[in-house]
């Protein structure tokens, strides 16, 4: 019983330090951003901090992963459908709409890491072309993809009066539906 409190501390511990570094990354570059500065904004002492993280990259890093987790299980979900790009799609755009400052953050210069290389060896990670191209035109897809997705993100996540994550999800997934017949995505383990 006491372990599972511990587990859920250091978790409820871990989303507040996410939190208040992205806060932070509001108005700031990351190298900007004292230990000092996120523990008195998350309102904990350096020791707990350092308890689980060794610097505010490794935090970043950690906010990174956790996204990458949960649009990798919106595929895995999707993955054997018919219409994989509609729900996946679908999903991914609520989800970052949901989590829109943090979304901002790092798609905002502030966030010092190369957001695009970074989506673009996601994509990459997901989407095939079939054996009849080159690798290096699958490389050269998945870049114009992830450019154009990540281009589009940024201009709806910064428009006032943006149009509902199911109809941005409609008009790429018929954007990208004539181009992507040549794609299938990879199997999920």
């Amino acid at each position: 019983m006491a372990v599972k409190s511990l587990d859920r501390r250091a978790k409820m511990t871990r989303e507040l330090l996410k939190q208040s570094l992205i806060e932070l990354m509001k108005d700031r570059p990351i190298h900007d951003i004292s230990i000092k500065k996120i523990c008195e904004t998350a309102d904990i002492n350096r020791s707990t901090f350092y308890h689980h993280y060794d610097s505010q990259y490794e935090l970043f890093n950690d906010i990174l992963n956790d996204i990458g987790t949960n649009i990798t299980e919106m595929v895995r979900k999707h993955a054997t459908s018919p219409d994989w790009m509609d729900k996946i799609f679908l999903d991914t755009f609520t989800y970052i709409e949901t989590n829109r400052d943090t979304f901002l953050v790092i798609l905002s210069e502030n966030s010092g890491f190369g957001v695009g290389e970074t989506l673009t060896s996601y994509v990459e990670r997901f989407v095939n072309v079939t054996s009849d191209t080159s690798s290096e035109f699958a490389k050269y897809c998945s870049q114009f993809i992830a450019a154009g997705m990540t281009s589009v993100i940024w201009k709806w996540l910064n428009t006032e009066n943006r149009m509902p994550a199911k109809d941005l999800a409609k008009m790429i997934s018929s954007i990208l539906t004539p181009s992507l017949g040549r794609f299938t995505l990879f199997p999920m383990n």
